[in-house]
């Protein structure tokens, strides 16, 4: 009896051991479908593959849309808490490290696996041009950027409301694409205007009154000058349509300065509201995935470059 027991112990023991083995083998072996890299255009050989390895199918997303905009309403209580806290804090490195309301609260999209159900009646789309994703927050006279995890990378002034010396009572929030070459910010989004938030706007108006604002109430604002450091510029955005005609004419334009230095398209649904994170209801391209994925005859610039090689 006391060989059986000491038997039993050590195959235990052995048996546990062999099945740590197989955890740790089994999470190199899902690690290595991960690629990582510094260059913001890398996109691997088969990236189909890559994407779907570790990606729902088409169906799972379509059905997690269907439910983030059923639920959208419930989440507005948690977006005013959100604005206020921006309002209240003072923007100083203390109340920043002790409580960071700017830490993940832009809206991250997620790879376009395929091409939505309902994708020319209910989507619209801009192009990006290659930079960093940043929130801008102008209030209490002063104008200050920050990246995806919350750090502050810059203090200015500029003439969003709030964000300069003659214009302190109020408060804006953007999203927007910061190009250094250019001392450029590229505007996406708008979270809040003059103190009047729009999380809770669906994409088509968040997008209109962006335009708008930026048309009628800043008209120099995409230009340097006295109490404006840098240039903010609204990326257009445009319907996706029944044959992807649209999205061929933006991509092929030579008059777009983002098309020279472009890095992929945002797909957005016309019901999203703004909502930190990531969500399927923005999908994100790069252009040499269009054809395959949206099944539009689109040629990238290097697949053209490889033709005449």
């Amino acid at each position: 009896n006391e060989y059986k027991s000491y038997l039993s112990f050590y195959i235990g023991t052995w048996r546990g051991f062999f099945s740590v083995i197989m955890s740790v083998d089994e999470i190199c072996s899902n690690l290595s479908t991960f690629n990582v890299s510094n260059d913001e255009n890398c996109v691997p050989g088969d990236f189909r593959l890559g994407l779907y390895k570790s990606k729902p199918s088409r169906q799972d997303q379509e059905t997690r849309r269907k439910n983030i905009l059923s639920r959208q309403k419930e989440a507005r209580l948690q977006k005013a808490a959100l604005l206020r806290n921006i309002e209240d804090i003072e923007n100083d490195e203390e109340d920043i490290k002790r409580t960071n309301p700017y830490k993940n609260q832009l809206m991250l999209s997620e790879w376009l696996e395929e091409k939505p159900v309902d994708f020319s009646e209910k989507w619209l789309f801009k192009i990006v041009p290659v930079g960093h994703r940043t929130l801008i927050v102008a209030q209490k006279g002063k104008t200050c950027s920050f990246t995806k995890s919350g750090y502050r990378t810059n203090v200015f002034s500029s003439k969003l409301p709030g964000g300069n010396a003659r214009s302190n009572t109020t408060y804006t929030v953007l999203d927007a694409i910061w190009v250094e070459k250019e001392e450029t910010f590229y505007v996406l989004d708008v979270i809040c205007y003059k103190s009047y938030p729009v999380m809770d706007s669906d994409t088509e108006f968040r997008f209109y009154w962006g335009k708008s604002k930026f048309e009628e109430d800043l008209v120099d604002i995409d230009h340097v000058g006295r109490g404006n450091q840098y240039c903010f510029k609204w990326v257009d955005y445009y319907s996706c349509g029944d044959n992807g005609d649209i999205l061929l004419s933006v991509l092929s334009s030579t008059d777009n300065r983002i098309t020279a230095n472009l890095d992929g398209i945002l797909f957005y649904h016309k019901e999203c509201h703004y909502e930190p994170g990531s969500t399927p209801l923005v999908g994100w391209l790069k252009p040499e995935m269009v054809a395959k994925v949206l099944d539009i005859p689109y040629v990238h610039k290097s697949h053209q470059d490889e033709a005449m090689l």
